[in-house]
């Protein structure tokens, strides 16, 4: 009798926890938090130059999941340079940002974030790297980016901004 009581107790907490779970209702247009700018100095593979890689971590969160793209989502995508991950960098000049007009887009694509196809929300964090040769870039060239995100059924998130982040740090 004692273990059916003990039985039934332990039952009784594990339907407890479960029905307490609330499934967040985030809205169907992702939304983005600026998380982290950090910056790692490296050297090119290709020509043994320095580089700066910068990685842009922003939290996220989405109502339906349909943050990524498939190798195959990404190959028809890229025909028509329809990024997923947007990037505008601002470079300071006389204490003001202006927007860095550059000839190499910094936007990119990020794989899908969840492997099945069930419609439901999802959160996390989400890192990009881009790279500076520093013999393409000023010295202690400072920049600042802006962040945007697409999902597949074309949605837009808002815009987040990073910290000033400086590039190609000459050393004395």
């Amino acid at each position: 009798m004692r273990n059916l009581f003990k039985l039934f107790v332990l039952f009784f907490l594990a339907v407890s926890f479960t029905s307490c779970y609330k499934e967040p209702n985030f809205d169907l247009k992702p939304n983005l938090e600026f998380q982290e700018i950090q910056k790692e100095v490296r050297i090119d593979i290709f020509t043994a130059a320095n580089k700066d890689s910068v990685v842009i971590g922003v939290k996220f969160q989405d109502g339906d999941g349909d943050l990524g793209l498939t190798e195959s989502e990404k190959s028809a995508a890229q025909e028509n340079n329809d990024y997923n991950y947007l990037v505008k960098s601002f470079r300071k000049k006389n204490g003001v940002f202006t927007e860095s007009n550059s000839l190499i887009s910094l936007s990119g694509y990020f794989p899908r974030l969840k492997n099945d196809d069930k419609v439901g929300p999802i959160e996390g964090i989400l890192y990009y790297t881009v790279e500076f040769p520093h013999p393409f870039t000023p010295r202690n060239d400072t920049l600042k980016f802006e962040v945007q995100v697409k999902d597949r059924s074309g949605n837009l998130s808002n815009k987040v901004e990073t910290s000033e982040v400086v590039l190609n740090v000459s050393r004395l």
